[in-house]
């Protein structure tokens, strides 16, 4: 099913966990080079801005040759021209092809052709059918294709948010369900997915994968909370339910949203400690952010200034106590050096020092006194026997 060559993978995998190796200095730099040496890379940018380029640089080559082809099909088509969006996705669909075939992974060239086939097979059903709901499908299914086929993550984030668009479009449009079960469908979805890639991530033959599936974790993580943030559930209930908020009434269950504004994010907290999971850990704190402000941004209990002063002196008070808690634990959460950080600017810093150190002359000290030969009115021994 994956395009590229399983050798090929593997090769890059490799190298891609000896350079982590070398960054928390398990590795020496000769032994990162001989690892290197041995492994065939494939054609890769780790550089985000680099790929970025390239991807731009993708999608102008691609540009040029559909223009081409239409130029051409504009004078033989007069009816039905979402069939050119669909030759678009074909000729961007081989394009990728041929570039895994030139090893091309993970670089910005491979990313342009893979999006702008996706995109472009969306827009020519979106044409044929007139309809959001197929288009929604069209996502979910080719999302699936390109993720496994290429090992491609934003493709999954496609497939997922295709997913989530094609049931939510279900329930609003097609009445699948009441509106007011919109919010706990949402919670229910980012569950069982949030679970369904956990249980995948531990099969260790899934490894090229594993990246994405940390991404849909965090994906999971939010939908979940998003689902039943007080906030967005008003919000959407005013839009797609016409219900109008008022000092006397509310929106259904508002009890239980304003429970999981904040429930969520500290049950997320929790888990995040308990499974050492930083990812649980930092969306638990993102999320409760976010639930600070939804609340605030309805309710105004105290000027802007108090609430950040206090909110400032708690986070340090909250902080100095979690220190103290967890500077002496050497495993699990800890507050000790993580060998995952970025300790270059430190490092720079020692260079540059032992560099100052060993280009400054040491001191010499200069005396009036010259020894030897009885100099300095006293008598002593001579230079000379």
């Amino acid at each position: 099913m994956q395009a590229h060559d399983k050798i090929d993978i593997e090769n890059y995998f490799l190298a891609e966990e000896a350079k982590n190796l070398y960054k928390k200095k398990f590795l020496s730099k000769e032994q990162l080079s001989a690892i290197s040496s041995q492994l065939v890379q494939l054609k890769c940018n780790a550089n985000i801005f680099f790929r970025i380029g390239f991807f731009l640089l993708g999608n102008f080559l691609f540009s040029t040759v559909v223009s081409a082809i239409a130029v051409i099909l504009m004078q033989i088509i007069t009816h039905d021209y979402q069939i050119i969006f669909f030759l678009y996705a074909i000729v961007a669909y081989i394009g990728t092809e041929v570039l895994v075939k030139m090893k091309f992974f993970r670089h910005g060239l491979d990313d342009a052709f893979i999006l702008t086939s996706q995109v472009s097979f969306f827009i020519g059903i979106g044409i044929l059918t007139e309809s959001v709901f197929p288009v929604f499908l069209a996502m979910f299914v080719l999302g699936i294709y390109f993720a496994v086929r290429f090992i491609h993550t934003i493709s999954a984030l496609i497939a997922y948010s295709g997913l989530v668009a094609f049931l939510f479009n279900s329930i609003v449009e097609h009445n699948f369900l009441s509106k007011v079960y919109l919010p706990f469908i949402g919670l229910l979805l980012a569950i069982l997915v949030y679970f369904l890639v956990v249980n995948m991530a531990k099969n260790q033959n899934l490894y090229p994968y594993f990246k994405t599936f940390e991404t849909l974790k965090i994906v999971s993580l939010l939908l979940g909370y998003l689902s039943m943030n007080y906030y967005v559930v008003r919000e959407l209930s005013e839009s797609l339910m016409e219900i109008t908020v008022t000092k006397d009434s509310d929106i259904p269950f508002a009890v239980v949203f304003y429970v999981f504004t904040f429930l969520i994010p500290l049950f997320y907290l929790f888990l995040g400690i308990k499974w050492k999971d930083k990812l649980v850990l930092y969306t638990g704190v993102l999320t409760l952010i976010i639930g600070f402000s939804s609340i605030r941004y309805y309710y105004h209990f105290f000027p802007i200034e108090f609430v950040m002063v206090v909110s400032g002196i708690l986070l340090f008070g909250m902080a100095y106590l979690i220190i103290q808690k967890l500077k002496c634990r050497a495993e699990g959460v800890t507050f000790q050096p993580d060998r995952d950080a970025d300790n270059s600017i430190f490092f720079n810093a020692q260079a540059v020092m032992a560099l100052a150190n060993a280009t400054t002359p040491a001191p010499t000290q200069s005396s009036a006194m010259e020894f030897g030969g009885g100099g300095f009115s006293g008598g002593g021994a001579g230079e000379k026997f």
